[in-house]
C-alpha cells in the first residue's frame, strides 16, 4: 500500500474542510450505482470516538472509519446476540481505488485492536457492515481474516411470491396476550436452532428476557405478531415492527418508510408445508396496505433455511456483517 497514509484521531472528530465531505460524496456515488436502496454514507460519529483515516499520494482522504467498543456484562440481553466483547468499525470508502483504500483502513484498524490497553480476549469479535452489492470490498475483507456472518435483507413493496392460503387445517390470526407462553416456546426453539450458526448464545436469562419483550409487544394494539395454529396448537409465528415503530431503520435504507421483521418461525415438524409462506404473506399484505416502502430482516449467512426462504419471499441482501473471532484473528 505504498503511498497511502493512515492516521488515527482520538477525541474531537474533525470538522468541515478535512476531506470527509469529498470522501462521503465519492462513496455515495458508488453506493447509488451498486444499489439504489442504500442510504447516504453515515456522518462521523460523536466526539470521543476513535477515527481512522487513509489518505492517498495527493493527500486526499480516501477512507475513514470510526471505532466503537461494546462490552456486555453477564445477564445483559446483548450476550444473547453475539460475543460479549465487540469491536466495531463503521467504514466509509471512496476514491478511484476503493479496494486499496479499504485494505489500508483495515490494516490500521488491526493495529489499533492489537494496541488495546486491555487486549482483546477469546470472547471478543471485530465486526463491520459492508454493502452486500459493493463487491470491491470482498477481497480485502477476506484478506484480513473477516468472514461474512449475517445479512440484513430488504424487500421492496410488492415483491415476493403470489398470495396463497395456508394448509386447510391451519388458522392464522393476530396474536394477543393469551399467546405469551406458547409464543415464548417458539422463540426459544428458534434461538436454540440459531445457536448452531454462531449468531445466538442462549443464556440462563434468555427465556425470561424473551418473555418480557414479547409481553410488551403483545400488549400493543395491534400487536403486529401473527401466529399459525394447527388444531389449537401454535406451530408458527411472524413478528413485525411496523414503520411507525421502526424509525431506527432510517440509517439503513434509502426508503422513507421501512418495517422490520424480527422473527419468522415454523416449528421443526411443520416446516415445508406452506405455513411460513402464509404467515409472511399475511404480514406483507398488512405492510403493503399501510404504505411501507420496504421491509428489512436479519438472518445468519450460515442458516441453510433462511436464505432460500426469504429470497422466495422477495428479500435480497442489502448489508452484510463481516466478523473475525477473536478480534485479534484479523490479519
Amino acid at each position: 500500500m505504498s503511498g497511502y497514509v493512515a492516521r488515527v484521531r482520538r477525541g474531537d472528530l474533525p470538522g468541515r474542510g478535512t476531506g470527509y465531505e469529498a470522501l462521503a460524496e465519492s462513496a455515495a456515488l458508488r453506493w447509488a450505482a451498486v444499489d439504489p436502496l442504500l442510504p447516504a454514507p453515515p456522518r462521523l460519529r460523536r466526539a470521543g470516538d476513535t477515527l481512522l483515516t487513509v489518505s492517498d499520494e495527493a493527500g486526499r482522504t480516501v477512507a475513514a472509519g470510526t471505532m466503537r467498543y461494546s462490552w456486555y456484562q453477564p445477564g445483559e440481553v446483548g450476550r444473547t446476540w453475539g460475543m460479549p466483547d465487540q469491536h466495531w468499525l463503521t467504514p466509509v470508502v471512496g476514491g478511484p481505488d476503493p479496494e486499496r483504500a479499504l485494505d489500508s483502513l483495515l490494516t490500521s484498524w488491526k493495529e489499533q485492536l492489537v494496541a488495546q490497553p486491555g487486549g482483546t480476549g477469546s470472547e471478543s469479535s471485530a465486526l463491520l457492515t459492508w454493502p452486500s452489492r459493493d463487491v470491491c470490498g470482498i477481497a480485502p475483507l477476506q484478506r484480513h481474516g473477516l468472514q461474512p456472518y449475517s445479512v440484513l435483507s430488504v424487500r421492496p413493496r410488492g415483491r415476493g411470491v403470489p398470495p396463497s392460503l395456508p394448509p386447510r387445517d391451519v388458522a392464522i390470526r393476530m396474536a394477543d396476550r393469551q399467546d405469551l407462553t406458547p409464543a415464548v416456546g417458539l422463540l426459544m426453539e428458534q434461538h436454540r436452532f440459531e445457536e448452531r450458526f454462531g449468531g445466538v448464545f442462549v443464556q440462563q436469562e434468555t427465556a425470561e428476557q424473551t418473555r418480557s419483550v414479547l409481553s410488551t409487544a403483545l400488549n400493543r394494539r395491534p400487536s403486529w405478531i401473527w401466529v399459525a395454529e394447527r388444531r389449537g396448537r401454535m406451530v408458527g409465528l411472524v413478528w413485525v415492527t411496523p414503520p411507525q415503530r421502526a424509525r431506527w431503520t432510517a440509517p439503513l435504507v434509502s426508503a422513507t418508510s421501512a418495517a422490520h421483521i424480527g422473527y419468522g418461525i415454523v416449528t421443526e415438524g411443520e416446516r415445508g408445508r406452506g405455513i411460513g409462506t402464509a404467515l409472511v404473506e399475511q404480514a406483507h399484505q398488512a405492510l403493503d396496505t399501510c404504505g411501507a416502502e420496504t421491509a428489512l430482516l436479519d438472518h445468519s449467512v450460515m442458516n441453510p433455511l433462511s436464505t432460500p426462504f426469504w429470497a422466495r419471499m422477495g428479500y435480497r441482501p442489502l448489508w452484510t456483517t463481516w466478523e473475525a473471532r477473536p478480534a485479534t484473528a484479523m490479519r
